[in-house]
């Protein structure tokens, strides 16, 4: 199967990281991958058009967006594959997502600045601006380079909701993108005992409920959440094995990233409740605190 890659780059650190996880991978992308990559140049206003007699936009666009494919262009050649190149003018959020349509991109992978995405959500960040206006699956990298090599530890956190679901159906429908021999894990973050006792609210009269009683009611709820998963799994015949995590989600999810995997899938919903993702949905909470590749699906 070929996949159709979108790959944004503006010259900066965290657009050669994207280049580079692509390039570091041998079996990933499967056969031929078709790869684009985009660069969006602001738009140049008239007044100044005319001010420096630029003569014709595309011309300064090309320019311009060749510095930034010249310096990516040894890593494609070097990891033997061909890339499209493709320059833009435009808001960079509304371009990119555009030209993941006009692709029918499988993924859009492009680099996030800084360590956390949560700042960058009151800041307008390109990669918090796609993730508003496309539903296309999109990674995203953080400035260091990731892990290279075709064993990828990949995570899918699951909660029981259709998101879930849905991310799990992307990662079997495009498995080699994982590598030849990935080790696939659900994850699913229970209620802690402790936790639960100490954040509730003193008006609020628990019931009395041993912890014998409480683990039993935690592993079946672990149990119904992550069994249409992994019979997903089964069906397909890949390997996995599920973990479950205590505490709150986001904050379990990402101290796990950080320590077991190389790469983590989250679902999500579509575009058009984004000020709710900014409000505090787990997904974004889950994005705030990830330092590893975060692949999210939409739905």
């Amino acid at each position: 199967m070929t996949m159709r890659i979108l790959v944004p780059v503006d010259g900066s650190a965290s657009s050669r990281a994207a280049v580079r996880f692509l390039a570091g991978r041998e079996t990933m992308l499967g056969k031929n991958p078709e790869i684009e990559l985009l660069t969006v140049q602001n738009v140049v206003p008239q007044r100044i058009v005319e001010m420096l007699s630029l003569e014709s936009l595309e011309s300064y666009y090309r320019t311009e967006g060749e510095r930034v494919f010249e310096s990516l262009r040894g890593e494609i050649r070097a990891a033997g594959f061909t890339a499209k190149e493709i320059v833009r003018g435009g808001e960079p959020g509304k371009v990119i997502a555009k030209e993941a349509e006009d692709l029918d991109a499988d993924l859009i992978v492009m680099g996030s600045r800084g360590q956390s995405l949560w700042k960058s959500l009151f800041l307008g960040s390109v990669s918090n601006a796609v993730l508003a206006e496309s539903k296309r699956p999109l990674l995203l990298l953080r400035d260091e380079v990731p892990a290279t090599g075709d064993r990828l530890r990949v995570g899918i956190a699951v909660d029981g909701s259709a998101y879930g679901e849905a991310a799990t159906d992307y990662v079997l429908a495009h498995k080699d993108f994982f590598g030849a021999d990935p080790d696939f894990r659900v994850l699913h973050v229970v209620r802690d005992y402790e936790t639960l006792v100490a954040t509730t609210s003193v008006e609020y009269v628990m019931p009395t409920v041993t912890t014998e009683e409480f683990e039993k009611s935690t592993a079946e709820e672990f149990e119904k959440t992550v069994a249409p998963v992994l019979e997903r799994f089964e069906k397909a015949d890949v390997p996995v094995q599920a973990e479950k995590l205590r505490g709150f989600p986001s904050e379990a999810i990402a101290k796990y990233a950080k320590d077991e995997l190389d790469l983590l899938v989250i679902g999500s919903h579509g575009y058009g409740n984004f000020k709710s993702a900014v409000l505090g949905s787990t997904a974004m909470h889950i994005a705030a605190e990830c330092k590893v590749p975060l692949l999210v699906v939409r739905r």
